[in-house]
């Protein structure tokens, strides 16, 4: 053999080691998809242990907005199901299981305006990091301009998983605050309507 046909055969080879390896890259990215969209939510939970997550969230959200110093059912907002990246896009999930993301939001007042709601963020911070949940902060934007606004959101995970976070409302000396019980995936069906507030 001469040196280009050998040049060649090697070009060749090593062409179609790179292309096996370039398909097997492909197709871990697709398994790895399929694997991570049939686990978004976790592992299903039964009917009664995704209820028990529902009343854990609320609780969590209302015991907040009592610290902050307004009673929960004069100031709720609203509360849902459902949220764009809490679906089963591509049917991974069996009949009987569903997802759900439940969530409640109320809006605190503070009777000193944004001095009060800075007041706010610091009490929760102490009273969060007491119990060795892990707080986290951060510069509240303005949504036209981009630039901060002297405001903080302040966010943590309690021991049930529910996401708090408080961020300033509408108006001045109003509060955002969202108990998120995440993506779950559990067995039976369940009515947003039924929810209890």
């Amino acid at each position: 053999m001469t040196p280009t046909r050998c040049a060649a055969h090697a070009a060749a080879a090593a062409f179609r080691r790179c292309r096996g390896l370039g398909l097997s890259a492909a197709g871990a990215a697709v398994v790895f998809l399929l694997v991570g969209c049939s686990v978004a939510g976790g592992p299903v939970r039964s009917e009664a242990q995704f209820l028990q997550h529902v009343q854990e969230t609320q609780a969590a959200g209302e015991d907040t907005v009592r610290f902050l110093g307004s009673e929960p059912d004069s100031v709720i907002l609203g509360k849902s199901s459902s949220s764009a990246s809490c679906v089963d896009d591509l049917g991974m999930d069996g009949d009987d299981v569903n997802r759900d993301q439940p969530s409640v939001s109320w809006a605190p007042d503070f009777k000193d305006g944004d001095a009060g709601y800075r007041a706010a963020v610091t009490g929760l911070h102490r009273r969060w990091s007491a119990r060795g949940w892990k707080v986290t902060t951060e510069p509240e934007r303005d949504p036209v301009t981009g630039k901060a606004t002297g405001l903080h959101v302040i966010n943590t995970t309690d021991d049930h998983g529910v996401r708090l976070s408080l961020s300033p409302g509408r108006r001045t000396g109003e509060g955002l605050l969202v108990a998120d019980g995440g993506c779950v995936r559990h067995d039976g069906y369940w009515d947003p309507d039924d929810w209890d507030l």
